[in-house]
């Protein structure tokens, strides 16, 4: 699903706030770097192996209270989040970065299998 843009810090709260991994980038139109990282965005948010993760976008300009929320500085910054908690960050133009990014959102939306035993978790003994 392409990116949507968040348009005011109330829509961002409830945006972060969710149980659904988000994934956000935080670009200007004055910056070249996030020229050139944004289609990569926009391409990673259609694929298949990323659907549960939600992808958004910021213009720092036209937010000015959200990059204040969120103490953004440099651009292009992309943040995860989940369950209102920060989960990851990237900052510049840098795929390999970004996928990681991402991955960690991908992860995050995986659940935690409950039936785990004890077991599993004991330590392996030495045999002499």
């Amino acid at each position: 699903m392409a990116p949507q843009a968040i348009d005011s810090l109330a829509d961002f709260r409830k945006i972060i706030d969710g149980p659904k991994p988000v994934v956000i980038d935080f670009w200007a139109t004055w910056c070249g770097p996030c020229k050139m990282i944004g289609p990569v965005f926009k391409k990673l948010a259609d694929k298949p192996e990323f659907a549960g993760v939600e992808f958004y976008t910021v213009d720092a300009d036209e937010q000015p209270e959200i990059m204040d929320e969120v103490q953004v500085s440099s651009m292009p910054t992309f943040l995860a989040f989940k369950d209102g908690n920060k989960i990851a960050t990237t900052i510049g133009a840098i795929p390999k970065n970004l996928l990681e990014l991402i991955n960690t959102a991908v992860a995050a939306a995986s659940p935690v299998p409950e039936d785990v035993s004890a077991k599993d978790d004991a330590p392996i003994e030495a045999k002499a």
